[in-house]
């Protein structure tokens, strides 16, 4: 089952890289830049007895099960956005969503609780897309023609071309693969490796972009990636343990093996070197335990 969804996801991402071509936008999505003269302004003050109230900030997360939780739920989007965009290229390639022009931009989004993979055009005016088709996974997966937050693909579409430019996406070193998952008011693109098959996991090397909203502007990236490791998944009859390096939080690309091999047996536990987290297929979360 791994084997098959890799070497398909791969596939799927290879052509999404070849298509998702900008037609009148740059790599970036960016209309050409004109040069204008700044005008001469004066800083801007606030009426007598009017109060300065700024924007309660998000709270960071900083608990071992805030911080789990936090990345266990991009590792979940990350695994639902890979298997979109399998389905979807399955399904262009089948003929069941026409053919893809020149210049066509190919990405999934999720629209409450359904994953739609959409295939459309970039522009320069907004959206910033013009949709030719989507492609829900209801069922065997469907045509459909209901309503869709065009900014949201926009902007992922155009982040998720930031991400295949990066030369660690085009390398080929371990099959990585840019996974652009929008948030709040920003597009976070996580770079990690495809898990592979039971013989040959990968993990490791993950690395994470973000983007504006828009998908245009880069607002920042990691500097530092934790190291790749390959290892043999060895389930028992009915568990199966990752044993992660790091100190307290698992990776998102150990999470993102670690519920995919729930595909293969009822019960998976990642160590980290203080906590034991188990999943099980009819539990509604993890349970921790420390070490």
């Amino acid at each position: 089952m791994l084997a098959r969804a890799a070497g398909a996801l791969l596939g799927a991402m290879l052509l999404a890289a070849t298509v998702a071509m900008p037609s009148r936008a740059d790599a970036q999505g960016n209309p050409p830049t004109k040069t204008q003269t700044k005008p001469q302004t004066k800083p801007a003050t606030l009426p007598k007895g009017v109060e300065l109230k700024l924007p309660a900030s998000a709270r960071i997360p900083d608990t071992f099960e805030e911080l789990f939780a936090y990345r266990d739920a991009r590792a979940t989007a990350a695994l639902g956005y890979l298997r979109c965009m399998e389905s979807t290229i399955a399904a262009l390639r089948a003929g069941s969503l026409g053919t893809a022009a020149r210049g066509a931009s190919i990405t999934c989004v999720q629209q409450g609780l359904e994953w739609r993979g959409v295939l459309g055009e970039l522009i320069d005016s907004a959206p910033g897309i013009r949709v030719q088709v989507q492609y829900a996974l209801r069922g065997d997966g469907m045509v459909v023609r209901d309503a869709i937050d065009t900014a949201l693909v926009s902007g992922t579409a155009r982040a998720l071309l930031r991400g295949l430019s990066t030369p660690l996406a085009q390398s080929g070193t371990a099959e990585f693969v840019p996974v652009p998952l929008p948030q709040a008011g920003y597009v976070e693109v996580w770079l990690v490796p495809l898990p592979g098959n039971p013989t040959r996991v990968t993990v490791g090397g993950d690395s994470l972009i973000q983007m504006s909203r828009d998908g245009v502007r880069e607002l920042g990236h990691s500097r530092t990636t934790p190291a790749l490791r390959q290892f043999a998944i060895e389930p028992t009859t009915d568990s199966y343990t990752l044993r992660s390096t790091e100190e307290r939080v698992p990776l998102l690309s150990e999470l993102v093996v670690a519920r995919m091999a729930l595909g293969l047996v009822p019960e998976v536990r990642v160590r980290t070197y203080q906590y034991d987290s188990v999943i099980t297929r009819t539990s509604s979360g993890w349970t921790h335990t420390r070490r």
